[in-house]
């Protein structure tokens, strides 16, 4: 009896380690997903949230071309920009809305977007910046802007190929025809060539690149310094 009871409990031990083994592998690998959702979560929630296409609810006359605001606005703040560019999606997706809410809604202030395609973002920054100027042949440059900047954020450049381009033309209600005539003629070439003149007068080195009445912004992140200057030419 006691050889057999001994058989058993030496038959029992295997099994309990084996379990034991089991159970161990398995929170193991929990803990390791766990770790790795967690760092995801983390990195999902450190990237800049790309702008979301917006219906514009401004007076007649406030929305033309690359322009936002009342054109008899005090304060003219021109934003230097490159649709690829990952600065330029965090500053529209955080400084924009503030100037927006605070300034250019209540028509102390008209933003002005002007185009910096760098070359190290190209095919792609080009493109999207002549996309953008067809969209603005349609008054819809900034839907177009905001959508642009989404994919940027989402796509890369595989969200600035010309039929990238075309379909999001089409998720923002543009003419499809007009909008696909206007980039196969590059009508818009010469006036991105200008921009990148004048940029390039204006010794602009990065984008985003932010001048308030002419004067550049140090650092075009700091809202509060922005504010301040704001502030100070409303006041004069």
């Amino acid at each position: 009896m006691t050889t057999s009871a001994g058989r058993k409990s030496r038959s029992v031990r295997p099994r309990r380690q084996g379990s034991r083994s089991a159970l161990n592998l398995w929170l193991i690998g929990a803990g390791i997903f766990f770790v790795v959702l967690i760092g995801l979560v983390i990195y999902l929630n450190s990237r800049p949230t790309p702008a979301a296409v917006t219906e514009l609810d401004l007076p007649s006359g406030w929305v033309s071309g690359t322009t936002l605001g009342n054109p008899d606005a005090p304060v003219t703040i021109q934003a230097w920009e490159d649709f690829l560019c990952p600065a330029c999606a965090q500053w529209t997706a955080v400084i924009k809305p503030q100037l927006q809410t605070q300034y250019i809604d209540s028509g102390q202030v008209r933003l002005e977007f002007h185009q910096l395609p760098l070359r190290s973002h190209d095919p792609g920054a080009s493109m999207g910046a002549h996309a953008s100027l067809c969209a603005a042949d349609q008054n819809q440059f900034w839907p177009y802007h905001d959508a642009l900047f989404a994919a940027a954020s989402s796509r890369g450049q595989a969200g600035f190929t010309l039929n990238a381009l075309a379909d999001t033309a089409r998720q923002v209600g543009l003419d499809e025809r007009t909008f696909s005539q206007c980039m196969s003629s590059q009508q818009h070439r010469a006036a991105i060539d200008a921009s990148l003149l004048e940029a390039q007068r204006l010794q602009l080195q990065a984008t985003p690149s932010l001048l308030i009445n002419g004067e550049l912004v140090e650092n075009p992140f700091d809202f509060a310094a922005i504010q301040t200057r704001i502030d100070a030419l409303l006041s004069d």
